[in-house]
């Protein structure tokens, strides 16, 4: 774990943050919202809304727009340039004029190499495609063959790999004697490589609601388990579930009760319809054993306490990464981790890293669950 929280550490968030915060600060200015922030300053959130349809045709009631702009308002607020009072958004007199120079990264080694950090470079895509999608454009990134090399590239980048490596670890997969692995989601296999790299003897069953990313998953897959038996481990055979079994969040696992002792969720809980939560979590439970673990890779919308993302720049990350990533098919953003935490404990779950605070640690990015024994 030790080599894992260096490798960690040794990744350049800050610039990243730094980097994408610039990016999504010159598209507002040259959209026009921030000029309409600093025109209607003082205002409230429904006064933007019409300024905004009106001056610059957005079109904020339809899908998750609306919850864009809300995302924006929380990350210029993070920065200081707006505050709120009694209700109201008041832009600061310091930013009236231009963008704060202090957002923009000097060009040094250190942001020359985030520019090509493949989650940056997939996030400023995305950002791309943000002004015709707030005027009512449809999603730009879907989970289709075409966009396949844009998750390949981001699901595959180095803090989700080395966060799915530590998430493994934490949740002691190697420590069960028969050992079921359900990857929820499998995307193009990143999870897949993890797990078998990790328990080459697992027993893994991928489901995905598209078979849009199942070639390069199988291949990946693949390559693991023969580089495994080449070494002499014992290789179980991977049972593969798609879109004829399984048609997505709100429907029911095509599995019986207590079929696996863990479950890997890794980057698909955004994409969770918010008021689906509870059914989808309590069916994730359904098929776990009793004290079964469920490890979920995700960001945490920051709370306003800092007390469950207390690190300015890992607030503007995912606050950031929130706006960005809302151009993408069936995105719904990161959920609160107080709201998490009332989810997961009404559908029978409970910590199960308690050495490490609880339910979740690395400030709300990574979650490690057990189904109770008993919940009723």
């Amino acid at each position: 774990m030790a080599e894992l929280m260096q490798a960690l550490r040794g990744i350049r968030r800050e610039a990243i943050a730094r980097l994408l915060l610039a990016e999504i600060l010159r598209l507002a200015e040259r959209e026009g919202i921030l000029e309409q922030m600093r025109k209607h300053s003082p205002f409230s959130s429904e006064r933007l809304g019409e300024a905004l349809r009106a001056e610059l045709g957005y079109r904020l009631a339809a899908g998750n727009r609306w919850r864009m702009m809300s995302v924006l308002l929380d990350l210029l607020s993070e920065c200081g340039w707006l505050r709120q009072e009694n209700g109201m958004w008041l832009w600061n007199r310091e930013s009236m004029r231009t963008i704060p120079a202090s957002s923009i990264p000097t060009i040094d080694d250190e942001a020359a190499q985030a520019a090509t950090d493949a989650q940056y470079l997939f996030f400023r895509e995305c950002l791309e495609f943000v002004p015709a999608y707030l005027r009512g454009g449809g999603p730009s990134v879907l989970f289709d063959e075409k966009h396949i090399m844009a998750w390949e590239r981001f699901l595959g980048c180095t803090e989700f790999r080395i966060c799915r490596s530590l998430l493994l670890e934490l949740m002691g997969i190697e420590s069960y004697p028969s050992f079921r692995l359900l990857d929820l989601c499998h995307g193009p296999g990143w999870g897949l490589e993890a797990a078998l790299s990790r328990s080459p003897a697992i027993q893994i069953t991928a489901l995905d609601f598209t078979d849009a990313f199942s070639h390069k998953a199988r291949e990946r897959a693949d390559c693991v388990q023969t580089r495994n038996r080449r070494m002499g481990y014992p290789v179980s055979p991977i049972i593969w579930i798609g879109p004829d079994r399984w048609k997505g969040f709100g429907d029911s696992l095509p599995f019986p009760d207590a079929s696996f002792e863990a479950v890997l969720f890794s980057c698909g809980d955004p994409y969770v319809p918010q008021s689906q939560r509870g059914t989808v979590y309590r069916e994730i439970g359904r098929v776990l054993a009793p004290e079964g673990k469920l490890g979920i890779l995700t960001r945490c919308h920051p709370d306003t306490a800092a007390r469950h993302v207390p690190s300015f720049w890992l607030r503007i990350s995912a606050l950031a990464h929130d706006f960005a990533e809302s151009v993408c098919q069936g995105w719904e953003g990161f959920s609160d981790a107080e709201e998490n935490i009332r989810v997961f404990s009404d559908v029978g779950f409970e910590g199960g890293v308690a050495s490490l605070g609880g339910m979740n640690f690395l400030e709300s990015s990574l979650w490690v669950l057990k189904k109770r024994r008993y919940h009723g």
